[in-house]
């Protein structure tokens, strides 16, 4: 079990204290936020449940560690064995992600085009262009490696990446050459590890697999090292080791404040703050909102409407791995596979197709193993992720669960089901994936379960963003539309979660809330954004409106 890394309690000072923004979760999206807004001289908050980790914590230690939700099994029954967390610590997930870090696709923002009208609206309430600029800022920040205007599936950039792609893997190689003989245009996945030394932080050594542990020398551009240290360099508060239990109002406002359970020993603290940002993941906000009732909002805050927590999506992911033997009358030798980045070989040309069901594929891509094998040199060891998006369904949402944590807050219930369109597609992508794997020469193919149905790192859609009320949670600012000062900046806005990793876009839409939140409510957010994100940010007129 990994040690929890707790901080210290907050002082009566901290507690006494009113900060202008409070943000719950210090991962991919929280981290970003509190950035941008402790940069533009607002005292900022964050609140973390979880620790610190360490150079030695597992990723299968750190996971774990974390709590667990009820998930409906095959079988119909409910069992506390779901996964609502991509990790729960300091830096969220992206201290273990192998750094894969895509662009949404146009088809994303409005996959009506080909699916036609769904239960859900599936169209979001703003067009791609309008995520560009934070696209680009988040890219910068991080040290994003690839190839400029290779993904066939995106319109040509107007920049290139700052970072050359990273070198090829041997199993990446033999995956591109197979995919160019289907007639396919595979490139370098893009990746936040550095492929060249970038702001003072060295390129990556490839000497462990890419997801096992945290990089000790902060080559790849997890959310600890290039957000949120510097949030807390430029003042913002960290407290760890807070679960965020409900936000509190009174008669003037929604939310004055938010009373956390300390995980050590269960005591109640409360923090105040004029706004609040939630960015705990699509799961544990959502489930914050139900938690949050009051004779205003007995339905949880946010949720006048019934939507909180509906439109949970996971995306299907599911693995295939490819053995190859090529036998040679020289002495054979060893070498170890697995090490270095995850993935250096991707393919999108699948990704809108006319022969999968509804018209949508999605993602093929190289996704190497958490471990490191040993291997002859006449032996091949090929792993491939094949990625589809889920339709967002009405029946799919978090609840709160039948029973509660030592600490007396509800369990977490995650109620969700697949559309059989959705698992007919990924049955199309799994099979386009054998097809490379025999293009690439293997001779022996098994699929790997990924259990993304009891929850994943791809959590989407519970807290879904529109103009509608009725059937979304916030508008296209991230904003409640029952609550004028609260604001969500996570995965849980997207209201379809799309087929490539989400984390960029999910940064990218953190940055692009809080960029908003300061052009409403305070002078530094009239700055552009390409201007906010430079070396330095006036501190001017702190005084909200």
């Amino acid at each position: 079990m990994v040690p929890p890394g707790y901080g210290p309690a907050p002082t009566p000072q901290e507690l006494a204290d009113e900060y202008d923004i409070c943000v719950v979760g210090s991962g991919a999206a929280g981290s970003v936020v509190a950035w941008l807004l402790a940069r533009a001289g607002l005292s900022v908050a964050v609140v973390e449940q979880g620790g610190f980790v360490t150079d030695e914590d597992s990723y299968d230690d750190v996971l774990a560690a974390g709590e667990s939700a009820w998930v409906r099994q095959e079988n119909g029954t409910w069992a506390k064995v779901g996964s609502p967390w991509t990790t729960c610590n300091v830096g969220g997930g992206t201290l273990f992600f192998g750094g894969v870090l895509f662009r949404h696709r146009p088809l994303d923002f409005d996959p009506e085009t080909v699916l036609g009208r769904a239960d859900l609206p599936l169209r979001w309430p703003l067009e791609p262009a309008e995520l560009t600029d934070y696209y680009d800022a988040v890219e910068d920040l991080i040290g994003v490696a690839g190839v400029a205007d290779g993904d066939p599936s995106l319109p040509v950039r107007s920049r290139p990446y700052p970072l050359p792609p990273v070198a090829t893997t041997a199993e990446g190689r033999r995956l591109t050459e197979a995919a160019r003989s289907m007639g396919w245009a595979p490139f370098p996945t893009p990746l936040g590890v550095n492929s060249i030394e970038y702001r003072g932080r060295p390129v990556c050594a490839a000497d462990a697999p890419c997801i096992s542990r945290r990089c000790p020398i902060h080559a790849k551009g997890d959310a600890l090292d290039r957000f949120l240290r510097p949030a807390m360099a430029a003042g913002a508060r960290l407290f760890t080791g807070l679960k965020a239990e409900a936000l509190l109002g009174d008669a003037r406002r929604d939310a004055t404040a938010l009373r956390c359970v300390r995980m050590p020993d269960g005591e109640r603290v409360v923090l105040r703050a004029r706004h609040f940002v939630l960015c705990a993941n699509a799961v544990q906000t959502a489930a914050l909102l139900l938690r949050s009732t009051t004779v205003r909002h007995p339905a949880g805050l946010g949720n006048s409407h019934d939507m909180v927590g509906r439109g949970l999506c996971f995306k299907i992911g599911e693995y295939l791995v490819g053995y190859c033997h090529e036998p040679t009358s020289a002495p054979a030798r060893s070498r170890l596979m697995g090490l270095g980045p995850i993935s250096t070989c991707c393919v999108t040309d699948l990704y809108q197709d006319p022969a999968a069901p509804g018209g949508l594929g999605g993602l093929l891509y190289e996704n190497r193993p958490e471990r490191t094998y040993r291997l002859r040199d006449t032996e091949h060891l090929l792993r491939i992720e094949a990625l589809v998006p889920d339709e967002p369904q009405p029946g799919n949402r978090v609840r709160l669960g039948p029973g509660t944590d030592a600490h007396g807050v509800p369990d977490v219930l995650m109620d969700y089901q697949a559309h059989p369109r959705d698992l007919a597609r990924s049955e199309y992508m799994l099979g386009q994936g054998e097809a490379l794997l025999r293009a690439a020469g293997c001779d022996v193919i098994v699929r790997e379960a990924s259990g993304w149905a009891l929850g994943s790192g791809h959590l989407h859609g519970t807290c879904r963003m529109g103009e509608d009320p009725a059937t979304s949670v916030t508008g296209p600012d991230g904003r409640l539309h029952d609550a004028d000062n609260v604001f969500v900046a996570d995965g849980g806005l997207l209201p379809f979660p799309g087929g490539v990793n989400p984390t960029l876009t999910i940064q990218a839409l953190a940055l692009r809330v809080a960029h908003r939140l300061l052009a409403e409510r305070y002078a530094t957010g009239r700055v552009p954004i390409g201007e906010l994100v430079g070396p330095s940010v006036t501190a001017a007129n702190r005084s909200p409106r």
